[in-house]
């Protein structure tokens, strides 16, 4: 049938009437989830434990209180399950509902875990005292209140690291995490940084392993996927500790390697 032009007027017509409450049906689709992280024997709350919700690649991470909020999350079955070092827990399977939903993720306590995390931690922090230069590290506590979106942000602003151009390397136009441009950023000659009117090359680790992508990188990395970051001779030493790292940890003994001798 030939369609006249007011006919393909009053279909578009219809077509945008009904695009803000197609928008509007898809908005209401989504879910806020409240929940909270017990301890399983105690019933005291998690502190800070890492919140993740399958198949959205959401994490979030709980509060003092155990208290946690994932927002805009699509309703169906969903995987979820909490970290936090001295403590184990199951993946879990939730159903989320429409409009909001409540979740209580219990963890189970392991004080030999638990203990073992603790000196290798206390090594953590002599190893940082016993540096001889700047060193600052922020904790799982600290991180949990920060409100950056990655490491790289973290290390930029309140680690005061500015990254500048390597000698021998070619230029090439970066910003960084915060949207503020560089000084000099240069490709070839790796990550520099810039400390004190002079330049020094810059070393990531993450995990105590060293990582090939640099300062940049850092931005692959969330807060909540991080329980710990040290910052050394102004950026000079990087050292990311994820949360996977520091359970692994919390199950045998490791004694840090001293900085500068990697």
């Amino acid at each position: 049938m030939r369609m006249t032009f007011s006919h393909a007027l009053a279909l578009a017509a219809t077509l945008l009437a009904a695009a803000p409450a197609t928008a509007q049906q898809a908005q209401q689709q989504r879910t806020t989830v409240h929940g909270q992280v017990v301890d399983t024997r105690s019933g005291q709350p998690v502190a800070h434990a890492a919140v993740y919700l399958g198949n959205d690649r959401t994490v979030t991470i709980a509060d003092a209180e155990g208290r946690f909020e994932l927002k805009r999350i699509r309703p169906g079955s969903r995987a979820v399950w909490a970290e936090a070092p001295g403590y184990t827990m199951e993946v879990q399977v939730a159903e989320i509902p429409s409009g909001e939903a409540n979740l209580t993720l219990q963890m189970q306590s392991d004080p030999v875990r638990l203990a073992t995390l603790t000196v290798t931690t206390s090594r953590l922090d002599r190893r940082a005292r016993a540096y001889a230069g700047t060193a600052r590290v922020f904790r799982e506590s600290d991180l949990a209140s920060m409100w950056y979106n990655n490491v790289q942000q973290l290390v930029e602003s309140r680690g005061s690291v500015r990254a500048t151009a390597c000698p021998g390397s070619g230029f090439a136009n970066r910003r960084g995490a915060l949207g503020a441009p560089m000084i000099g950023s240069y490709v070839g000659g790796g990550d520099c940084i810039y400390a004190r009117g002079s330049t020094y090359s810059s070393r990531v680790f993450i995990d105590e392993m060293p990582w090939v992508g640099g300062l940049e990188s850092l931005s692959d990395f969330q807060l909540a996927e991080v329980a710990r970051v040290e910052i050394y001779g102004h950026g000079r030493e990087v050292h990311v500790f994820t949360r996977q790292f520091m359970n692994w940890l919390s199950r045998r003994a490791y004694v840090p390697t001293p900085i500068g001798l990697m």
